[in-house]
């Protein structure tokens, strides 16, 4: 299955409180309209068994060209810290309790409602 979407970058959080520092990044890199609507974020250690971090919420739309950060934790609260700005890419917050990204050389994955593999890619921190 060939995907439009990709994994186009990734950051962890150094501080593990805050979780608006950690994120992926996605980008439709196709010519019509995404929905991400019941995707799943996931994560594996090399080959192994994948873990389930969140799966996307409804209305969430790419558009052809459009960047869009999924954001660890939650917009509304002061102890996660501040959010990446938001220039030229959408920020839409997981409302997740805990840091995922926790190691290089993680696997991530995005998968669609039938787990089919849409995108892949290695988080290499800087």
């Amino acid at each position: 299955m060939t995907s439009p979407i990709k994994i186009t970058a990734s950051q962890a959080t150094a501080d593990k409180r805050l979780l608006n520092h950690e994120w992926v990044e996605l980008t439709n890199e196709g010519t019509a309209p995404f929905n991400v609507e019941g995707c799943m974020l996931t994560t594996a250690v090399g080959s192994g068994r994948q873990r389930d971090v969140t799966t996307l919420k409804a209305g969430v739309v790419l558009q052809p060209g459009e960047r869009l950060r999924l954001i660890t934790g939650s917009a509304g609260k002061q102890s996660h810290g501040e959010a990446p700005s938001a220039e030229g890419v959408r920020n839409v917050h997981l409302f997740l309790k805990a840091p995922y990204l926790e190691r290089p050389g993680l696997t991530l994955r995005l998968v669609n409602h039938a787990h089919q593999e849409l995108c892949r890619a290695v988080h290499a921190p800087d």
